[in-house]
């Protein structure tokens, strides 16, 4: 079914409801502010980065890339819109009774989706942060260090996932919200959904990147939508999954209006 078929958010969709309510607040927010400054100071570096590539067609050890700032910027970072959504879902995740949140992120790249996950959760939030590229991973913790010193835990671990996501799986930690945004190809991502399944609090928030980049990922993702587990808010470039709290099978994604998309 096309993306403007489907059904907008209801008023039964009261987790979704609290991202929409979240993502009109967020952007008036002095850190949203802060962050689009930055991106446009990222945007005009022209320094080149040696990163490691292990993406698609990619040996065990990785492939050496180099690209400048500027273009991983532009092309890899999470833009003013997914951020805003970003944001949302981390505001939304806060309850009054829950211990401070605990966030993690697969494809860190220069630390643009942190920044914003961040940036919508309350001070103490625990944030991990999967990076394959070491010199990535130097990029997202230094530019993250501002909310070290706010407060916030913050963890990078360097490697390909298929070494980091079962250690951190061994080590029982739960979270809240998680960003699936470190590879563009179907099959991985629900290799990813699957392998993810332990690591997620009963009321986790999972934001899918670039559910719209190729043909197999938007397959991958009308799958994840018919898990019966979950419900999904498809919002066009990125899609939110959570509990299905209905007793039966999962209906079909809902959606946003077109200015509100991702």
């Amino acid at each position: 079914m096309g993306w403007s078929r489907q059904r907008k958010i209801s008023t039964q969709s009261l987790v979704f409801l609290q991202c929409l309510d979240a993502w009109k607040d967020v952007s008036k927010s002095h850190d949203f502010k802060r962050i689009e400054r930055e991106e446009r100071r990222l945007k005009r570096m022209d320094e080149v980065v040696e990163w490691r590539d292990f993406g698609a067609g990619c040996p065990p050890e990785g492939k050496s890339r180099k690209s400048s700032v500027s273009s991983m910027a532009r092309a890899a970072s999470s833009d003013r819109r997914k951020g805003q959504w970003l944001m949302a879902a981390a505001r939304a995740a806060q309850q009054a009774d829950r211990p401070p949140l605990r966030m993690l992120e697969l494809g860190t790249c220069l630390g643009s989706g942190g920044d914003y996950l961040l940036s919508g959760a309350p001070k103490g939030t625990f944030y991990m942060g999967l990076e394959g590229s070491a010199s990535l991973a130097d990029w997202t913790q230094r530019r993250l260090q501002w909310h070290v010193d706010a407060g916030s835990d913050v963890h990078i671990q360097t490697g390909p996932f298929e070494r980091t996501l079962p250690a951190l799986i061994a080590s029982k930690t739960t979270f809240d919200v998680v960003f699936l945004d470190g590879c563009h190809e179907g099959q991985v991502l629900l290799g990813q959904w699957r392998e993810i399944q332990p690591l997620l609090s009963p009321d986790f928030i999972v934001v899918v990147d670039d559910i719209r980049w190729s043909k197999d990922m938007h397959a991958a993702w009308l799958e994840l939508c018919s898990e019966p587990q979950v419900a999904a808010l498809d919002v066009f470039r990125m899609g939110i999954l959570i509990p299905n709290r209905k007793s039966g099978p999962s209906s079909e994604a809902v959606r946003v209006a077109w200015h509100q998309r991702a």
